[in-house]
């Protein structure tokens, strides 16, 4: 293992700006990241967590955009990666960003198992199989967590480059965290018609737990129907609403205010909460922290404070208010 277990599914949602990166350690100590921005803080808990031997198990990069990879080539310098999985890139785009190609340079220099992901794929990070107490055949670990990687596929990019609406978003890679009964799905930048693409395959039907939104709340991104479908009791925006994106905009912070007015749920802006700890023990029970720390800062694994519907930060209709002045 590359990080202490406590036989618990950890997932943290790091505080990164206007920016993504999420870090998972799965029951059995392996690590697990997804899109990387501010490696320092990235490190910086990877020690915090135990990673002794400097070894991430699986590195995802959603896509080639610099808010999600721009931390890729100074966390591999650093950190062994064993496995990547990244979008294809080779489209209009010529072969990406030179900061991206000196990142998959860098990871197949290392040796690192990399995969561009075009489709569905499947990993166990604790492996999919037990050994039999029998001595027989090793026997399928049905309660295994894994991740279900949802890529674009050729036929949906080449559609898109011939209506003349393709653009870096589309690349995105889902990730769906499924461990027992739990479910949590983190979007990157995906649009409509990467949702539209997975619908007709029905690799999308199952609601969430919780739900890393799609684009920082973009409504490409995050419409009200697909939130309503999915069923999130904690949908988190990865933004900072005072940026030069602003984002939320008025449509989507209207669709989340709406959604966190529910008893039962809660939206949060990762601004204001800061880097927000999941853990899910095997029974299903979640608890979450908020470190209140911000983009700059590193996480104080001591500090961390319970976030719930009494104690989130974020002010939904102080950002309605303001979007609606800004008309």
């Amino acid at each position: 293992m590359s990080a202490t277990a406590n036989g618990s599914l950890q997932v943290y949602m790091l505080n990164v700006g206007q920016a993504d990166t999420t870090l998972i350690v799965s029951p059995g100590g392996m690590v697990m990241v997804i899109d990387a921005r501010h490696p320092s803080k990235i490190m910086k808990l990877l020690d915090g967590l135990g990673n002794a031997d400097k070894t991430v198990e699986h590195l995802i990069i959603t896509h080639p955009h610099e808010d999600h990879f721009s931390g890729g080539n100074s966390l591999a310098r650093n950190r062994t990666i064993l496995e990547a999985t990244v979008a294809p890139f080779w489209h209009e785009f010529g072969m990406g960003p030179s900061t991206y190609r000196q990142l998959m340079g860098r990871l197949l220099d290392q040796n690192t198992n990399v995969t561009f992901l075009s489709g569905y794929s499947r990993w166990y990070p604790d492996g999919p199989m037990t050994a039999d107490p029998q001595g027989g055949d090793p026997i399928v670990d049905l309660d295994a967590p894994f991740l279900e990687l949802l890529g674009p596929t050729n036929g949906l990019i080449g559609q898109l480059e011939r209506d003349n609406v393709f653009n870096a978003n589309h690349l995105s890679i889902m990730t769906r965290i499924a461990w027992r009964n739990f479910r949590m799905l983190i979007t990157g930048d995906a649009q409509m018609e990467n949702w539209a693409a997975f619908d007709s395959e029905g690799l999308l039907g199952d609601s969430c737990q919780v739900l890393r939104t799609a684009h920082h709340g973009s409504p490409n991104g995050t419409q009200f129907e697909r939130i309503m479908h999915l069923k999130p009791s904690l949908a988190v925006v990865s933004s900072d609403p005072g940026g030069g994106h602003h984002l939320p905009d008025l449509g989507s912070t209207a669709i989340f205010i709406k959604h966190d007015s529910k008893a039962d749920k809660m939206a949060v802006i990762t601004r204001d909460t800061g880097s927000i700890h999941l853990e899910v023990d095997s029974a299903g029970n979640r608890t979450l922290t908020s470190f209140g720390e911000t983009a700059s800062q590193e996480i104080d694994l001591g500090a961390g404070v319970q976030l719930d519907g009494a104690t989130n930060p974020t002010r939904w209709i102080d950002l309605l208010n303001q979007r609606v002045a800004e008309l």
